[in-house]
């Protein structure tokens, strides 16, 4: 995207063992400094109560010896780098422009056919090609899916008050609320609601959005008001019956699909690919080494599979949690949690990537 063009509505919030990914593949230092805006804080709280309230928790990279707690950067911007990065690399190929028709497997090697009827012969095939994967639906591969009856509405927004580099969710009974602060001095709106409501959001004029938001938020920022058109997507959770088989493994979400609330979706992917090249490269110091050999794709699933699990479990508790009927034990939970300093800390650690077990390619740098 141009320099001047305005930041896309897709945004993620990039956590310092992705960052640190990013880095090593020398993806990072390509991102202009307008597309990835750090954050050093962070307020979660519930409905019924206020921000540093006794329902809410609060993060502060100060409070852990870090400058911040993770970035928000721009979809766009970061596929550009890593495409721009791949295109100078001798070593790799790049086809483009012609969708891929059958996928086979055979005994030492996969087949896929393109458009053009030209073909592709691969030792290893690597799925990462969305929730909707092609790759994963070619392998008949299982994928036990939940869609939730929520939509998020993604716009940006300006705001009376700067959001003083905080990361700010208000949990609603229908569905949690967020700014994540961009750059420009603008945030980044993820409202995740029924869609119904959904509906009745982006059919409204701006002028009673910007209300409806600015109330939504408990005016932690003032007045708001939305610069951008809005648009939304479905909301689901899901996970593929296994990541790897015969000559082939699926990472990010042609793997699993996790709720956004804690914007966990790309920094899994991120991970699953990290780990994945590590286990190659490993491999790879052999000899005649393979890369569609099981043994070692089984190694990357095992290294994986039990941490994304355990990701997309807790990322549909705590949205039942905050959105059933026992909403009210949430926001006494974070209350709690915020007053708990070693449990608290914990959290912490694993929302900067630094709570798993990590690929020497993912461990955060200062």
């Amino acid at each position: 995207a141009p320099e001047d063009a305005d930041i896309d509505l897709r945004v993620s919030a990039i956590a310092p063992a992705s960052r640190a990914i990013l880095q090593n593949m020398g993806v990072w230092d390509q991102l202009p400094a307008a597309r990835a805006n750090p954050y050093e804080r962070m307020c979660v709280w519930q409905v019924d109560g206020t921000a540093g309230g006794s329902k809410s928790i609060s993060f502060d990279a100060a409070d852990f010896g870090v400058s911040w707690l993770g970035h928000i950067v721009e979809n766009r911007a970061m596929r550009f780098a890593a495409w721009e990065h791949v295109a100078t690399e001798s070593m790799v190929t790049v086809v483009s422009g012609q969708k891929p028709v059958t996928l086979s497997e055979q005994k030492d090697h996969c087949c896929i056919t393109l458009e053009d009827s030209s073909q592709l012969r691969t030792r290893l095939v690597v799925g990462a090609d969305s929730a909707r994967s092609w790759v994963r639906e070619q392998l008949a591969v299982g994928f036990g899916e939940r869609l939730y009856n929520q939509r998020a509405i993604v716009a940006h927004i300006a705001s009376e008050r700067s959001h003083d580099a905080t990361a700010w969710q208000r949990f609603l009974p229908r569905g949690p609320v967020a700014l994540l602060p961009l750059a420009d001095g603008r945030s980044s709106l993820v409202w995740s609601c029924p869609h119904a409501q959904a509906q009745a959001l982006l059919d409204m004029d701006v002028a009673d959005f910007n209300v409806q938001l600015t109330v939504a938020l408990d005016r932690v920022l003032g007045s708001l008001e939305c610069t951008t058109e809005r648009a939304s997507f479905p909301l689901g959770t899901g996970h593929a019956e296994h990541y790897t088989g015969r000559r082939f493994a699926l990472i990010g979400d042609a793997a699993h699909r996790v709720h956004p609330l804690a914007g966990q979706g790309v920094n899994l992917g991120l991970l699953d690919a990290a780990v994945l090249a590590e286990q190659l490269v490993e491999h790879f110091s052999r000899p005649a080494a393979d890369p569609g050999d099981p043994l070692v794709l089984r190694r990357f699933e095992r290294a994986r599979r039990g941490d994304n699990a355990l990701t997309l479990g807790a990322m549909d508790a705590i949205n039942k949690l905050f959105t059933g009927p026992a909403s009210g034990l949430g926001g006494l939970g974070l209350g709690v949690v915020d007053r708990l300093p070693r449990i608290k800390a914990r959290f912490a650690e694993y929302a900067m990537g630094r709570g798993r077990s990590l690929p020497a390619a993912a461990r955060p740098v200062d």
